[in-house]
């Protein structure tokens, strides 16, 4: 069994990494990145300071979007029956997650991909794109939602996992720019450096100290660490999408932020990161 589908022909007539075109424009350039960032990061802290229903929704329509980009990464067509499965899955594991049922809302997100698995085995190329699709991008969702609701510092954790992933991607963007040097794996994403990412794992950790000491979180040194580790789950999410991207030919998984690409390109490293802050916290709750 393939994990993904070959993108374009049967698998008899096309090898499984042939690149195909990309659909979507470029969206490049640091004004528009500003821009971009500019209107999205305030409407997010708002959402996340007031939380609730308005935080659940948002949640809800970021993990449609990502379920609808994902499709058309991997399949190369958007409104698949996989598409609807993993939807009505994304949509019933938030709100049992909203309710606080987590754990079945994690079941729900397994039946889901499952269920939208065997939807696409009639198809000609079957795959199981649909269950790897709702381990990637639905379980983040019902991390996020937990972590959110922490008792005495969820607003604050959450506060902590957004603001990390923005600054580790910040900084690396920066440094990685300034200082340019060797590349960090260029077969995969050739744009990124060993600098870049070193500045990466350095903004994270300094963010995630400040919004410690700020927010009286406590032990603000072992708060760097979390940060450092939460920059490098960012990071690696960031790379496993650029490979994903690489394996279909295409640039951007969508062009829904311009200046950023699609919602998967701006929330590749958050999806790794709201998942290992949320093992730690309960690590941390269980110790």
């Amino acid at each position: 069994m393939r994990l993904y589908p070959t993108p374009g022909g049967p698998i008899d007539t096309q090898l499984p990494h042939t690149p195909r075109k990309n659909r979507l424009p470029s969206t490049s350039g640091l004004g528009a990145r500003l821009a971009t960032a500019g209107v999205l990061i305030p409407l997010a802290l708002l959402v996340i300071w007031f939380g609730g229903k308005a935080y659940a929704a948002v949640i809800a329509a970021m993990t449609i979007f990502l379920i609808f980009e994902w499709t058309r990464l991997v399949v190369g067509a958007e409104f698949q029956r996989g598409f609807y499965a993993l939807s009505i899955t994304a949509i019933v594991a938030v709100f049992l997650a909203a309710g606080g049922h987590y754990a079945t809302a994690l079941f729900a997100t397994l039946t889901g991909g499952i269920a939208g698995t065997i939807l696409e085995w009639p198809r000609r190329n079957p795959d199981s794109w649909p269950a790897v699709g709702a381990g990637y991008l639905i379980v983040p969702a019902i991390a996020a939602l937990w972590l959110r609701e922490v008792p005495e510092g969820g607003r604050l954790l959450t506060l902590l996992l957004f603001v990390v992933v923005w600054g580790a991607d910040s900084g690396a963007y920066a440094v990685g720019r300034t200082l340019g040097g060797p590349k960090l794996i260029p077969k995969v994403s050739p744009n990124k450096t060993w600098s870049g990412a070193i500045g990466g794992l350095l903004s994270g950790a300094i963010l995630a100290m400040l919004v410690a000491a700020v927010g009286q979180l406590g032990h603000w040194g072992a708060w760097a660490l979390i940060g450092g580790a939460l920059a490098l789950a960012s990071i690696v999410g960031d790379i496993a999408e650029s490979q994903l991207k690489r394996s279909y030919g295409v640039k951007d998984s969508g062009s829904a932020f311009p200046g950023h690409g699609g919602v998967l390109d701006r929330l590749d490293g958050f999806l790794f990161a709201a998942v290992l802050l949320a093992i730690l916290v309960l690590l941390g709750q269980n110790g």
